[in-house]
């Protein structure tokens, strides 16, 4: 009798637990940087555990050999090895501007964005101790692009902020041929220019 009333206990105290933990996620809070994943999502300590967060706006390659990777690769004539070397030179880069253990402030994107994205990681825009947006910094340096296929707050900035990435030839945009992250091929320096 003690273990079924222990086992439903337990089964109840899961959910309850995940409710308390989005609760805490109220669309403002100050956490610590656990893990840098990639070049668009982080893992943080939000009411001390690890919570994925994905930064609104930015889309910054794939790192990890997937069927995903593999197939945008594919479509772009890329090798799956390319695709995972600008994901991991995307993370390296934010790397340099967040690291393990520092300070963030977290804001969400409400109204406009969902709380989370389809796999369940937070979405956020991402403030660094100086001030700074994660997000745009990010994209001005050119190791991401800008999401285009919804609206966000700040979208116009970090549109900007790709622009110039791209014409100063930043990061990504380095070489003579950029990648272009949406449509996941290559650019020639000549029409990398003229498209917004």
């Amino acid at each position: 009798m003690r273990r079924v009333a222990n086992s439903l206990f337990c089964g109840a105290a899961l959910p309850v637990l995940l409710l308390l933990a989005t609760l805490a996620w109220s669309g403002a809070a100050t956490v610590e940087v656990a893990r840098v994943n990639d070049g668009d999502t982080i893992t943080v300590h939000l009411s001390g555990r690890p919570e994925l967060v994905r930064l609104i706006g930015v889309d910054a390659p794939e790192t990890v050999h997937s069927k995903s990777l593999a197939r945008k690769a594919r479509s772009a004539g890329r090798s799956a090895t390319e695709e995972a070397q600008a994901g991991a030179a995307s993370r390296k880069a934010m790397l340099k501007l967040v690291a393990v253990g520092d300070k963030v402030r977290l804001l969400d994107g409400r109204p406009q964005t969902s709380k989370r994205d389809r796999y369940g990681r937070l979405l956020a825009f991402v403030y660094l101790a100086d001030g700074k947006l994660l997000n745009q910094e990010m994209i001005a340096q050119g190791w991401a692009k800008a999401y285009r296929s919804f609206n966000f707050r700040h979208k116009s900035d970090f549109l900007g902020a790709e622009s110039e990435a791209r014409l100063a030839r930043r990061g990504l945009w380095a070489k003579g041929e950029a990648y272009d992250l949406e449509r996941r091929t290559r650019v020639s320096p000549s029409r990398l220019n003229s498209r917004p």
